[in-house]
């Protein structure tokens, strides 16, 4: 370490003692505050002896021996000068290896704390906990709708199927042959076991309408192309069948859901037939480009 010199050898005070070393190295208080990576204005603090604004005497011994350091001089004078614990009303608080912070930052301690006592941060564990109980709640404990019946049972349950009027509309009636009620066929014949449920609207036996045969039904729309042209197709679901330059005799058939929307880039080139019938492009040209929506 250097030896102290004369001048700093003067100095009655701590701060005095450090700001003579430093300016004798010519070395200004910011370059020193970067170097020890500290605030200047602690710096400032320390050499006008304004222990105060320092945390606490062992921060401001601490400050002095890396000043020391970085100046190459002994520290022990300076040590000597600087305040004790139970001087100028210093009080050193426990935990000595809490990181610094800048006043007015708020307490290194608390900051859990403070961090619960937000808004936000409560709220979203206030929401995390109602769905928790909801979610396990047991299934006994919430009220069910109960289930409306697709109908109503008949009110003459196990009665005989005789009970209900009988209509008889397909097979007509010879004149010659005797008309029997619907009680006197029931009473001549066997005993019948009814169904557990009987329908109260009355059953009518009608013949049932044969349904029409399916015919195979082509493409609704084809595309041929008579020379190169571009063409784009898109079907009613927003799907894109076909986009691409079609080649000269090339064709192509599309059978999906309509509506179509078709954009032509060779009118002249491209013939378009549409539910078995030819389609005019010309009369929706322009430029010799088309667009068309087919439904």
């Amino acid at each position: 370490m250097e030896p102290i010199s004369e001048g700093r050898a003067q100095a009655t005070t701590a701060g005095a003692w450090l700001k003579n070393a430093r300016q004798q190295r010519g070395l200004h208080i910011a370059a020193l505050a970067v170097m020890l990576k500290v605030p200047q204005a602690k710096l400032e603090a320390l050499e006008g002896d304004r222990f105060t604004e320092l945390p606490d005497a062992t921060f401001a011994r601490a400050l002095a021996t890396a000043v020391c350091r970085a100046l190459k001089v002994d520290s022990g004078p300076v040590l000597a000068l600087l305040p004790r614990t139970s001087e100028l009303g210093f009080d050193v608080r426990p935990g000595l290896n809490q990181p610094f912070r800048e006043r007015g930052a708020g307490p290194a301690d608390g900051g859990v704390l403070a961090l619960l006592k937000r808004p936000i941060v409560w709220g979203l564990g206030l929401l995390l906990i109602v769905a928790a109980a909801i979610y396990w709640v047991p299934a006994g404990w919430l009220p069910t709708a109960e289930p409306t019946p697709a109908f109503a049972p008949a009110s003459g349950v196990g009665s005989s199927a005789a009970s209900a009027p009988v209509e008889y509309v397909s097979a007509p009636v010879a004149a010659s042959e005797p008309v029997l009620s619907a009680s006197a066929v029931v009473a001549a014949s066997a005993p019948v076991i009814a169904p557990a449920v009987v329908a109260s609207a009355p059953l009518q036996v009608r013949d049932a309408a044969q349904p029409l045969p399916v015919s195979a039904t082509g493409p609704v729309l084809r595309v041929t192309a008579v020379a190169e042209s571009w063409i784009e197709v898109v079907d009613g679901k927003g799907q894109t069948l076909l986009s691409r330059v079609m080649r000269l005799g090339e064709q192509q058939e599309f059978s999906g859901a309509a509506p179509y929307k078709v954009r032509v880039g060779n009118v002249g080139g491209t013939r378009l037939e549409w539910r078995g019938s030819a389609f005019d492009l010309h009369a929706r040209a322009t430029n010799n480009i088309a667009r068309v929506e087919l439904n």
